[in-house]
């Protein structure tokens, strides 16, 4: 029971949101404070932060602290990730746990799901539901039910590196033509060099980049248009959430492809 979304909902469409009102930058960060920094990594602080500090030679710990407490000192661009949680257990690293970690973290985090669900629920399901409506394929007055992804993935690629995943669909991992892919990044595009890359159409092989800043988002359809992220080669860590939106009458809540555990959880 899963189907296409109409051709005009799946073409790459970007939206820009408000980031006083949705604070993910902050929410992510307070998230990552509360890590465990030896497993997840830490803050390094910024060239006029150290400056700050040059005081601690006189006030030991006090000025450090004084300089942390303050808003905005954390950068997400800033954040270093340990070396042994960039390797694979075979490796002796341990990317396993640090996924696992940060992953429950993600779960149990009430103050950024309630955020998530606010900008979900007020920011993008609206615009889909009108988007759908200028398709023909709903009308105005209907009610609609949409399945969202809860909660985000959230992807941490520090730097400098020269891994990077494939170019995939993600078919190939279980989700379904009737949802689309949502993709916010939180750090700037201009100091990581790094995009979202995909392809215009399934199959075309006309891999783009999509030049999306801090306080937007880009909606495509990545169950069939391939799509990747290229190398981080700069000395700082790109962050960013996706998630995906199913979408009533095209996707089949029931349906799982066996081998996978991709779900929708609302």
């Amino acid at each position: 029971n899963t189907s296409f979304l109409p051709a005009d909902l799946c073409l790459e469409n970007i939206m820009k949101y408000n980031i006083d009102e949705y604070d993910f930058h902050g929410a992510i960060v307070n998230l990552l404070r509360g890590c465990d920094e030896d497993l997840i990594g830490t803050f390094r602080l910024m060239s006029e932060d150290i400056q700050a500090t040059s005081a601690q030679n006189q006030f030991g710990n006090i000025a450090l602290e004084r300089v942390a407490s303050k808003p905005g000192r954390f950068k997400l661009e800033n954040f270093e990730v340990p070396v042994k949680s960039l390797t694979r257990k075979c490796q002796n690293g341990s990317i396993e746990k640090a996924q696992k970690y940060l992953s429950d973290k993600v779960h149990s985090d009430t103050n950024f799901l309630t955020l998530f669900d606010k900008f979900v629920e007020n920011a993008i399901l609206p615009l889909l539901k009108q988007r759908m409506q200028h398709t023909g394929v709903e009308a105005a007055y209907s009610p609609i039910t949409f399945y969202y992804q809860r909660p985000p993935t959230l992807r941490i690629q520090p730097g400098p590196a020269r891994a990077l995943v494939r170019a995939h669909d993600d078919a190939e991992y279980g989700h379904q033509n009737g949802e689309l892919n949502f993709w916010l990044p939180l750090t700037n595009r201009d100091i990581s060099g790094v995009d979202l890359w995909c392809e215009s159409s399934a199959g075309s092989g006309d891999f783009h980049p999509v030049k999306v800043s801090y306080g937007e988002v880009v909606s495509f359809h990545g169950s069939s248009c391939r799509h990747y992220v290229n190398p981080n080669h700069s000395q700082h860590t790109r962050v960013s959430l996706d998630f995906r939106v199913g979408v009533e009458g095209f996707f089949d809540p029931c349906w799982q492809m066996v081998g996978t555990t991709d779900d929708h959880s609302r």
